[in-house]
């Protein structure tokens, strides 16, 4: 963890000065050592490791190269809290060797970031430093560098002078006051950022994912049905790439959950949209089916994870100890998964394609229909197919229905999302209707899972007496939360086809 203040100075000699004649005591600088360093900046075209909340960078120093990466967040006005993974490069074959055959922690996260895309340069800086070590009356402090920093070639050089106080994160309170005196004595200003954004600006370099625009991403109430479409396709395939990252990086598990979401609402656009569609377009479903099932394993084991969290502390440590050794294992391997996925040429293939689409736009005759006009044919299509799945579905109906029922209640609530903007609050009305009943069948399905796994774990999983009575209670549970969120279904499938969505029916005629 790295720790530091950084300053602006002035000038480097004056802070020399004082810190050789001014430092207060108990406080003391030792001598001082100069060395240059050239740093570069890498990331992937598309800014994996940017967005995933890192910066790579590869520091020369004479013949020795070290590969960082540092994280982006933790700081405060001028004081920096920061993750930092350092790795020796000399022997790993520079920067691709690394990322081919990572060896160390570094290496590993840039391998898992970056994937299968190539990594570029996007800045560079060169600094010549000057090194000071800090010290008290009861030992070393850290250290204290004295920088003079140059971003940019030719017309777009200039430089920066920087102070910078590292030390560990343990002494902070010890550093403090020879800070305070130093900030004081120098006259140095906060620095409210680090070098790497001057020198990315330097560079012409933005961090972001798209650098060619997919096209409108909007759409009103004259919209034709094509201009929609292609909004609300371009709006989820960004969602899905926006995500990527944080499913790679795997810290927050909304990443992998909302790369999901967005394959399914892209998925769901594709089957409602077909008609206005080019079949190379409306051909990707496949494809986003195959990326949602490879996500799902990971996502569905993160809720199952989550229901534990809330019931583990009701069993005994040690049995819920081996529960979540077998959650961790299969953990690891689904997330494996995920990583293969992402790493694939068949998910490569796929935003290439969509992306080269959905930047073409509908063609000059395509979906030329209002959007308006489309909406009530295709919500009332999608809706009958609900009733009729929805009224087979009784008391004694397996499992299985419930959930294929809820697939399709799904689908529709999106597809009544993509139109709901032209319609107002009568539309936000039946949508939350819709989505009310979608949350219970999702419930169910969750309860079907979770006793599911926990009766697996009890007939197959080596975990013991205790565990393998704790999951056969788990699981017990699980069904009897099944039957209840079962017992709830018929009324809340009944407001279906009640005055909000009736209320929902005039607005779209009426429009």
């Amino acid at each position: 963890m790295e720790t530091e203040w950084q300053f602006v100075p002035d000038d480097l000699a004056a802070v020399r000065e004082w810190l050789e004649k001014e430092t207060p005591a108990p406080f003391r600088i030792g001598e001082g050592r100069d060395h240059d360093q050239h740093d570069e900046y890498w990331d992937t075209a598309g800014w994996l490791v940017w967005r995933a909340g890192f910066a790579c960078r590869v520091r020369q120093r004479g013949e020795s190269a070290e590969l960082t990466l540092k994280g982006l967040s933790g700081g405060e006005g001028n004081f920096r809290r920061r993750l930092e993974l350092d790795e020796p490069l000399d022997a790993l074959g520079g920067l691709p060797g690394a990322v081919a055959k990572p060896c160390g922690e570094a290496s590993r996260l840039l391998r898992t970031l970056a994937g299968p895309h190539a990594l570029l340069p996007v800045a560079a800086l060169t600094t010549h430093r000057t090194t000071l070590p800090l010290s008290d009356g009861k030992g070393p402090l850290g250290e204290i560098a004295l920088d003079r920093t140059t971003v940019g070639e030719g017309w777009r050089a200039h430089e920066l002078l920087r102070v910078e106080v590292e030390t560990p994160a343990d002494l902070v309170d010890r550093a403090e006051p020879f800070v305070a005196a130093l900030r004081e004595g120098a006259g140095l200003q906060p620095a409210l950022s680090g070098k790497l954004a001057p020198a990315l600006a330097a560079a012409g370099a933005s961090p972001g994912w798209e650098p060619r625009p997919l096209g409108p991403m909007t759409f009103d109430r004259d919209s034709t049905l094509g201009e929609l479409a292609y909004a609300v396709l371009r709006r989820n395939f960004l969602r899905l790439i926006e995500h990527e990252p944080t499913a790679r990086l795997g810290e927050d598990i909304e990443g992998v959950h909302q790369m999901r979401v967005a394959s399914r609402r892209l998925r769901a656009a594709l089957g409602a949209f077909a008609e206005v569609l080019p079949p190379d377009l409306a051909g990707q479903r496949p494809e986003l089916r195959w990326l949602g099932r490879s996500l799902g394993e990971l996502r569905d084991l993160d809720v199952q994870h989550e229901r534990f969290a809330l019931a583990g502390t009701l069993i005994g440590r040690k049995a819920a100890a081996a529960i979540e050794a077998a959650f961790e294992q299969r953990h690891e391997q689904a997330r494996e998964g995920v990583l293969a996925a992402l790493d694939s040429d068949r998910y490569l293939s796929l935003v290439e394609t969509m992306s080269e689409l959905l930047r073409a736009g509908p063609g000059p005759e395509s979906g030329a229909e209002p959007a308006r006009a489309a909406a009530a044919a295709i919500t009332e299509g999608k809706r009958r197919r609900v009733r009729r799945t929805g009224a087979a579905i009784g008391a004694r109906s397996p499992d299985s229905d419930y959930h294929a029922f809820r697939l399709k209640v799904r689908d529709f609530r999106y597809v009544l999302e993509f139109f709901a903007p032209l319609y107002g609050d009568a539309a936000d009305a039946y949508v939350r209707q819709v989505t009310r009943l979608q949350t219970l069948l999702g419930d169910h399905q969750d309860s079907v899972v979770a006793a599911r796994f926990y009766q697996q774990l009890a007939d197959h999983g080596d975990l013991g007496k205790g565990a393998i009575r704790a999951a056969r209670e788990l699981a017990a549970n699980a069904t009897a939360e099944a039957e209840g969120y079962r017992w709830k279904f018929p009324k809340r499938y009944g407001r279906l086809r009640g005055p909000r969505w009736h209320a929902f029916r005039r607005a779209m005629k009426n429009s």
